[in-house]
């Protein structure tokens, strides 16, 4: 299954190479350096496009589009947590460059305009980082005509800050420039593998303590959070519209959120079934994810890290390597129902044997949109299969594979469209690699490495 290849252009921050790394220490003052001066010119992310413009809303409940429009007041979906005690507020900080979340004004929240919180979630190739700041200047979130309270008797408001990493003295690094109010014995809250590969260099680097915590459970808690109280979190995917009408918001009331199937795409894939706050399970799952597309481009492509394979999977014409129903039958199989167009065979027009000897050069950005459709399809397919399986009418796709990329939810979209013929919803995260660091700052349950 395929379709034609497009030109896109792309909405995400870069990507990563295939494998966090320590840098030597020599080197190290250097490259802070430049990530300070690369941090200065980067390209806007996702959350200020998003955040910045009049998007549709269309109604999960209802179907109905209309333009930013004031949200019900619902409660946010956050794990239990001991009632805090009378705080005294932290010096405020700017408006963040990066990405942000508000926070509603309530007991549970207090305790982080005197105390930061920070959390990681380390995985295989990325550090997602999430802490809490605060600030007393209305934000952007505010005026969409929300009814929630967002500011505290003083004015101040506590936000959670979002942000990326490939390398881990950079991670260091920043949390030192950020996290100031640390002192010893203080806990950073972890998810993911490196929580237990790199626990003792953060924990001797920062003098704080661990705290680790279910990665599973993490993810949920984070998807369950952001879904509840970030009333844009969800957003659809149109190809053929234009300009930003491709995004349309999905906000749904608390008591519609669940059950839902989330789709975490990183090294691998993990699908999970939640039916609330509490009740999740890992249904299934396949090897063939993110680090399918990243080894095998490595392999096939010129590309150094996870988004020059992008790029040129956007430039690229997968039919040039793909073969198509139209190779095989000259044009559409009625039949059977398959379009010309779809893709019969992923790369089978790199197939040389039995042909006489001779040098078939195949250019690297076809090869990469070849890969990039195999594996999107692959994936929507397989979403498809699971959300019938349980009868679930939205699928959530998340996870750092997708990046916002318009050739990825495009493809995801139109295979879960196809084989449910519009009867199942793709849907799309705005922090969609960042829910297990979300889940992870949440969660007070986790176990402490000393």
């Amino acid at each position: 299954m395929g379709h034609t290849s497009v030109s896109s252009r792309r909405i995400s921050p870069r990507g990563s190479p295939p494998n966090l790394r320590r840098t030597p220490p020599k080197i190290r003052k250097i490259l802070v350096i430049k990530e300070k001066r690369a941090a200065e010119t980067e390209d806007p992310v996702m959350d200020e496009l998003l955040l910045a413009s009049k998007l549709k809303r269309v109604d999960s409940a209802t179907g109905c589009v209309s333009p930013r429009a004031p949200s019900i007041d619902i409660a946010p979906t956050v794990p239990p947590t001991s009632t805090a005690t009378a705080t005294v507020p932290r010096p405020t900080q700017k408006a963040p460059k990066t990405p942000y979340v508000i926070l509603p004004a309530c007991d549970t929240f207090e305790k982080f305009r005197k105390t930061s919180r920070v959390s990681v979630d380390i995985g295989g190739t990325l550090i997602k980082v999430v802490y809490s700041s605060v600030m007393d200047d209305e934000l952007p979130e505010e005026k969409n005509g929300q009814k929630r309270k967002y500011a505290y008797e003083d004015g101040k408001r506590v936000l959670v800050n979002f942000k990326k990493f490939t390398d881990l003295d950079r991670l260091i690094n920043f949390l030192r420039e950020v996290w100031t109010d640390r002192k010893a014995g203080d806990v950073i809250h972890c998810t993911g593998g490196g929580s237990y590969k790199y626990s003792e260099i953060i924990m001797k680097e920062l003098g704080v303590r661990l705290q680790r915590t279910d990665e599973m459970r993490s993810l949920i808690y984070g998807v369950n959070f952001l879904l509840s109280t970030n009333v844009d979190e969800s957003f659809t995917y149109h190809h053929d519209a234009i300009g930003l009408n491709k995004f349309q918001y999905r906000p749904i009331a608390a008591d519609l959120i669940y059950p839902f199937l989330l789709v975490n795409i990183g090294t691998g894939i993990s699908i999970l079934k939640v039916d609330s706050p509490t009740s999740y399970e890992r249904v299934g799952g396949s090897s063939m994810g993110g680090g399918t597309f990243m080894g095998l481009g490595s392999l096939l492509t010129p590309a150094q890290n996870f988004d020059e394979l992008l790029e040129m999977a956007n430039k690229g014409d997968h039919r040039n390597v793909d073969k198509l129903v139209s190779d095989i039958y000259g044009g559409s199989y009625d039949e059977l129902k398959l379009k010309a167009d779809l893709i019969a065979g992923s790369m089978a027009k790199c197939n040389r044997f039995g042909e006489t000897p001779k040098k078939q050069v195949h250019k690297p950005e076809d090869i990469a949109k070849s890969l990039l459709l195999m594996v999107s399809n692959n994936i929507g397919q397989m979403a498809y299969l699971y959300g019938t399986r349980y009868n679930l009418k939205r699928i959530y796709f998340g996870g750092y594979f997708i990046r916002q990329d318009p050739i990825t939810m495009r493809t995801l979209s139109f295979a879960i469209n196809y084989w449910s013929r519009g009867e199942i919803e793709a849907l799309y995260l705005k922090h969609e690699g960042y829910l297990g660091a979300m889940g992870s700052f949440l969660d007070e349950e986790g176990k402490l490495d000393d």
